[in-house]
């Protein structure tokens, strides 16, 4: 990472620390240098770590911007620093101390850190991604927001957020499978409206899932429940209808019986909701 990529340390010194304006020069007689203050420790800490990071010696970089960040808040070592955990330079990579970080300079006006910030949280999530199911994935983001985020007044509704985001960005990218796991993350356990919408929108499309028009119901009916009735109202009731008027009573009858017990039960594709067994065996 070359200094193109990370702020340039902005500096006042005229001359480096230890010259004759500090020193034992030929026009002063003190017996002791003057100490040095914070603002000045600071600004040398930030000249170092420049040096540092052009000469590529991360680690020396590394040390210098975590000094400056235990002496003040600090823009520039907050991002530079957020910008070697991020790539693993000079430290361990970790997604979650450089979300932090990032966060930390996008307080102080960063935008830019604010996106890297939203970028590693995708790739914090998307690490090990294969291995785990809905529920994990719902883990990893709130461990990750409570760490990043620690101001936000609505936890559950941060990670839901996340979530979606990213969700939404899979989607996007073509990744529908990826993108129905994490919008079931949010979905099932963060009862979040907008992602159940969605993941209904993913079954009755057969994209990334199996097609299941039931599970496609349920979901809209979780979603109108959910606070997401603009959306799925229309949806969940054009579907009822639909199987109304193409199924005789008897087979809507049975269709609704049969959305009961996987209610129920739970499946691969439905929670276990005895609430939702109730409203469909009602309908049947």
């Amino acid at each position: 990472m070359g200094s193109a990529d990370t702020h340039e340390a902005r500096v006042g010194m005229e001359e480096p620390i230890g010259s004759s304006r500090h020193g034992h020069g030929a026009h002063h007689h003190h017996d002791h240098e003057e100490p040095m203050t914070q603002e000045e420790v600071v600004q040398s800490l930030l000249v170092l770590g420049q040096v540092a990071l052009d000469a590529e010696d991360y680690e020396s970089a590394v040390d210098a911007y975590a000094s400056v960040l235990k002496l003040e808040q600090n823009e520039t070592a907050a991002y530079n620093l957020g910008s070697f955990y991020a790539r693993g330079l000079g430290v361990r990579r970790d997604y979650v101390e450089a979300a932090r970080l990032f966060h930390e300079a996008e307080l102080m006006g960063n935008e830019r850190a604010g996106r890297l910030c939203a970028k590693c949280m995708y790739d914090y999530l998307l690490d090990g991604f294969d291995g785990r199911k809905p529920s994990d994935l719902y883990a990893v983001l709130a461990f990750f927001v409570m760490r990043v985020y620690p101001e936000a007044a609505d936890q559950r509704r941060e990670v839901n957020n996340g979530l979606f985001a990213i969700a939404s960005t899979l989607a996007n990218r073509g990744a529908y499978a990826e993108a129905a796991k994490t919008f079931r993350a949010a979905a099932e356990f963060g009862d979040d409206g907008n992602a159940q919408y969605y993941l209904a929108v993913l079954y009755n499309a057969g994209s990334g899932l199996k097609e299941n028009d039931l599970a496609a119901l349920y979901w809209l009916d979780r979603a109108v429940d959910s606070g997401a009735e603009e959306l799925a109202l229309g949806d969940r009731d054009g579907m009822l209808e639909a199987y109304r008027q193409g199924l005789s009573a008897a087979e809507f009858g049975q269709m609704m019986a049969v959305l009961g017990d996987m209610c129920e039960s739970g499946t691969p594709d439905i929670p276990a909701d005895p609430a939702k067994a109730e409203r469909w065996r009602r309908l049947a």
